[in-house]
């Protein structure tokens, strides 16, 4: 083959990549029952490809998708060929799902999805949702690349999740907020006992939850499966907090009254607790290590840790964070002081579905001087004259409150903006209020050239 026939496979293969990933993206996204049985049947007919996997399940409103990461390269690190699932993308389908930290490829991806559509075609065995769809093909691709240890963070809640089609041998459940209310229900407890719905054996329990009310309701569901052991992160203490150019550090003490201090490669406060919920779990994974070994391992994972659009700097100055609910909103307010500039901007795209007046509330506490309302591309999106109806009536009169029509306007913005060359190290720009936002961005500002990515990788 020629270098000419390499490059006709290889954009034949990105066609079919970009086509599948377009048609399992119009299946709906979620189905308020999850049906067990038609699970099970696609996991029957794919010979079980879940089969001997050793799996960790998290689930949670907010940090699931940190602590899912964190565990994954843990799993690594110690030398466990280990497969992530994570929910959503931010720009490719391809981010879903990962072995040792690479992402399925698009020839992996065409391939197991052709494998799906096989028994599809073949057995007509019913129609799956899309999350469903990607879990099954995410098996697939575990089972390719013969990872025994995979980390799978749910959809949605947890006893509607195909994610808990599998048992686990560790459930780790993280900060419980309302989001989701419409599928969850509208109070703590309720939606407390839908992310339980992930324990479906007897496994150990690692949850921090944030709650109390949310502790209680979990604790009853582990009693009542029988959980071996039950630990709550929220107990454990953490202190001498403190922020640098390099990130974050902090002392943990454990059960046995001991301290020991972690960095952080990142500024989002909110980390904290899910390096703490990752820590705890890693005790119930690293429990064959010496507490020497653990300890490096456990160091290691974090100074390794890195998570786009959770506080992450994806050009100079230009930053992202997907917080969509209030307690999202809360901690991003809360780690933001340090970051703080001169001059701040805060770029702002929320779904309509969202409690979107409680994170502009939230959001507002800070010192803006301008609010740019951009509307990302999905159907969900709410319209600019809502926004901006909202914005008015929760911000400062001083603030400037600016409309784009979409992500690709605000970066051609922000481009005029830096050749008119104000002060880079004066001013802070966020963007915040839904992860679509924050992948349709960070897509525009790496083809626009302003990203910075080998400093974006580091500061990740």
């Amino acid at each position: 083959m020629n270098k000419k026939d390499g490059i006709n496979v290889d954009k034949n293969i990105k066609i079919r990549a970009e086509k599948a990933a377009e048609e399992i993206l119009s299946i709906p996204r979620f189905t308020e029952e999850r049906d067990a049985a038609l699970l099970r049947d696609y996991l029957e007919a794919l010979d079980h490809p879940e089969s001997g996997l050793y799996v960790v399940h998290v689930a949670g409103t907010n940090g699931k998708g940190s602590v899912t990461r964190m565990l994954r390269g843990l799993l690594t690190l110690s030398g466990k060929k280990t497969g992530g699932f994570y929910s959503p993308h931010l720009i490719r389908i391809n981010e879903r799902m990962e072995v040792d930290g690479e992402e399925i490829t698009d020839e992996e991806f065409v391939s197991v999805y052709d494998e799906f559509k096989a028994v599809v075609d073949r057995k007509k065995p019913g129609r799956l949702n899309c999350f469903e769809t990607l879990f099954i093909l995410a098996l697939l691709f575990f089972r390719r690349r013969k990872a025994a240890h995979v980390v799978l963070e749910t959809g949605l809640g947890g006893r509607l999740d195909a994610t808990t089609s599998i048992p686990a041998e560790l459930y780790v459940i993280t900060q419980i907020g309302l989001d989701h209310e419409e599928y969850l229900g509208n109070t703590i407890e309720k939606i407390a006992a839908e992310k339980a719905g992930i324990i479906t054996g007897n496994s150990p329990l690692v949850m921090n939850t944030g709650s109390r009310s949310a502790d209680e309701v979990i604790e009853r569901k582990a009693l009542e499966m029988g959980v071996s052991a039950i630990v709550n992160a929220g107990n454990h203490i953490v202190s001498d907090v403190a922020f640098s150019a390099s990130g974050i550090d902090f002392s943990l003490q454990n059960d046995y009254d001991m301290y020991q201090r972690f960095h952080l490669p990142c500024y989002a406060g909110y980390q904290i607790r899910n390096a703490v919920t990752a820590l705890c779990a890693s005790e119930f994974l690293l429990a064959d290590r010496s507490p020497e070994e653990r300890e490096r391992l456990q160091k290691e994972m974090l100074l390794g840790f890195s998570w786009m659009g959770r506080l992450t700097e994806a050009a100079p100055g230009i930053w992202l964070d997907g917080a969509h609910n209030p307690s999202a909103a809360d901690e991003l307010q809360s780690s933001l002081p340090y970051l703080l500039k001169d001059y701040n901007r805060l770029i702002f795209a929320a779904s309509a579905d969202k409690n979107v007046e409680g994170v502009l509330q939230r959001l507002a506490v800070l010192p803006w001087n301008e609010l740019w309302l951009v509307p990302y591309s999905g159907s969900r999106s709410m319209k600019r004259e809502e926004l901006q109806a909202l914005a008015c009536r929760i911000f400062p009169p001083e603030t400037v409150i600016m409309q784009f029509g979409s992500p690709k306007e605000a970066v051609s913005a922000l481009m005029r903006a830096d050749e008119e060359n104000k002060a880079e190290d004066s001013t802070f720009t966020l963007a915040a209020g839904s992860l679509y936002l924050v992948g349709e961005l960070l897509e525009y500002i790496r083809a626009s050239g302003l990203s910075d990515a080998e400093k974006g990788e580091k500061v990740e």
